[in-house]
């Protein structure tokens, strides 16, 4: 079960579906005999291509952190902050 951040236990507003989910948890909570044990549930989120969609936004919205650190710690010289933005970016 992959979902993304902030929505653990699933869709906003599907108490079924929350309810689904802590249910699965809660059994598997007494079956799970060593701690870090990681089970995959049956559930999935709704979208299924939601992981694309976000790391999508993410590299459209790279520019923005690369300016605002560029503007803020640029010192006119090829510093460790230039490059670190060109490096995570891929802006070089």
């Amino acid at each position: 079960m992959n979902y993304p951040l902030g929505n653990a236990t699933g869709r906003p507003h599907d108490a079924a579906g929350q309810r689904r989910v802590l249910r699965n948890a809660l059994a598997l909570a007494e079956t799970v005999r060593q701690p870090g044990a990681i089970a995959e549930l049956a559930d999935r989120w709704p979208e299924p291509d939601w992981e694309e969609a976000t790391i999508r936004g993410y590299r459209e919205e790279a520019h923005i952190v690369y300016e605002t650190r560029l503007r803020s710690e640029y010192d006119g010289a090829e510093n460790y902050a230039l490059r670190e933005c060109r490096e995570v970016c891929s802006l070089a």
